[in-house]
């Protein structure tokens, strides 16, 4: 809102940007109405069997969706063109109060300078010993007080005019955030969602769509969501729509924690390449005015790129999270875990970070060999974790468990997120150094259900986590197993 310019605005385009929707909401039509012929067409005559009601099926969906779709685009559109015809009116009443100022600005002006001459006439003829004339005087002083009245109602006029201009705003901003153009997406609806599950419950492609456009922070809440709640709507979703969201939000749904394993690689590869190509030319548009930061972004980023590259004759390796922290975060499986009978998150002490994430995942690969040959009736995968920020090596933060706390909350949502969808795997922990104590805090928390934990030269665990069975012994469910020195060791 331009106060000096109320009018201010492209009527055209706002009102080419109505016809635009309108034709969108035209071919969306034209598309349902295809959905419903070929859903017509299937008959017991044409089409019978598992693969035909599966097929009405989706297409019924989409059909709904669609028509979703178009019911929006209309909506959007009549706003649009309310908003046109809105500023419009706006503009033809203030270019007609524009003309009225002027000619009431400028007979004052003229009345003004009218009046001044008359007064300087009546002094003249005072001093000459004359009879002033003040009639004329007091007649173009009523005329000049006429002509600012008209101005005052000008001014209120065009204070009318503002507040007009700031309905007419409301208005557009109401309906196009409400609930005929948003659909379930809108913020009044949005309110009455509490959780990740209600907000997950129904939601299609483009609702997603829509509220990572609007309203980007609701996105967080879908991060609380049920991994198993997850795996259903995201297994629901198109092929289409599953692509469309992943290269509209690879941050969410590379780290959702129900989306299958494979299909986060795939959205995660993309990300980070993203993330590479952005930390090499703000480091080339910066020059030697980078910073730390800078150089210490792109070295995390080529070292997850690394530790996801498979090693020639071993098991292929999956991005399975990545974020977009200072410095980044990221786990990689040596193995994949959508079908793996026995998994095992590797959690790295002291030191660790996405630079040498590289090191970490050969490590995580010796293991898996190992498994696989001492196992080969079962699939294996090790999960090589820097999902949290470390202590660095030798420094006094090592001795307290903030960071472990922090990074567990980080690692039992990864845990649990497993469980909830392979809950026919067995899950294993191996924690070396610092890692113990963040593996051990996230494994003891509610829901947490780990078959093994192996810790690797602890670096001490918080005194509630022992148990009366001596040092290294916690209460799991399965088995545990404390050792001293590093995890090379033990290849």
């Amino acid at each position: 809102m331009d106060a000096e310019n109320p009018g201010r605005g492209d009527v055209a385009g706002i009102l080419a940007a109505a016809r635009e929707r309108s034709m969108k909401a035209a071919a969306m039509r034209d598309a349902e109405r295809e959905l419903q012929a070929a859903i017509a067409g299937v008959t017991p005559d044409v089409w019978a069997g598992e693969a035909a009601a599966a097929f009405v099926t989706a297409a019924s969906s989409s059909a709904t969706e669609v028509a979703g779709v178009a019911a929006r685009w209309d909506a959007e559109a009549s706003t649009l063109s309310a908003y046109g015809r809105g500023v419009q009116d706006i503009q033809d009443r203030q270019r007609l109060l524009e003309l009225q100022r002027d000619e009431a600005s400028t007979d004052l002006r003229a009345a003004e300078r009218s009046r001044r001459t008359a007064a300087a006439e009546e002094l003249a003829a005072v001093a000459l010993g004359g009879v002033p004339d003040s009639e004329l005087s007091e007649r173009y002083e009523r005329s000049a007080a006429r002509h600012q009245q008209a101005l005052d109602s000008i001014e209120r006029s065009w204070q009318t005019l503002i507040a007009d201009r700031e309905a007419v705003n409301r208005a557009c901003v109401s309906a196009l955030t409400g609930e005929g153009v948003l659909g379930r997406m809108a913020p009044g609806t949005l309110d009455e969602l509490r959780s990740g599950d209600a907000l997950l419950a129904g939601l299609t492609a483009t609702d997603l769509l829509v509220l990572a456009r609007t309203n980007p922070d609701l996105l967080n809440k879908l991060k609380a969501s049920d991994p198993a709640a997850v795996r259903d709507w995201w297994g629901g979703l198109g092929e289409d729509d599953q692509t469309a969201l992943i290269v509209a939000m690879p941050g969410l749904i590379g780290n959702l924690e129900g989306v299958r394993y494979r299909d986060r690689d795939t959205v995660n590869r993309i990300w980070l390449n993203q993330q590479l190509g952005e930390a090499r030319a703000n480091l080339e548009e910066r020059g030697t005015r980078a910073g730390g930061w800078d150089r210490e972004r792109l070295l995390g980023l080529q070292g997850i790129l690394e530790a996801a590259t498979t090693s020639e004759g071993h098991a292929s390796r999956f991005l399975i999270s990545l974020t977009d922290d200072r410095p980044p975060l990221a786990a990689v499986s040596i193995g994949d875990l959508d079908d793996a009978d026995n998994v095992t998150w590797a959690v790295p002490g002291m030191g660790s970070s996405a630079a040498t994430l590289p090191d970490w995942a050969r490590s995580a690969q010796t293991v898996q060999d190992k498994q696989t040959q001492l196992d080969d009736d079962r699939r294996h995968a090790v999960v090589a974790w820097v999902g949290d920020k470390a202590p660095a090596v030798a420094a006094s933060s090592v001795f307290a468990t903030d960071l472990a706390s922090a990074g567990a909350v980080n690692l039992d949502r990864a845990l649990n997120g497993f469980t909830a969808v392979r809950s026919d795997a067995d899950l294993n922990v191996i924690a070396h150094s610092y890692g113990t104590t963040t593996a051990a805090l996230a494994s003891a928390r509610p829901g947490v259900d780990v078959d093994t934990f192996v810790s690797l030269g602890s670096a001490g665990l918080p005194s509630e986590l022992h148990s009366t069975t001596g040092p290294g012994n916690y209460h799991f469910s399965g088995t545990s197993l404390c050792v001293p020195g590093d995890p090379d060791d033990y290849r």
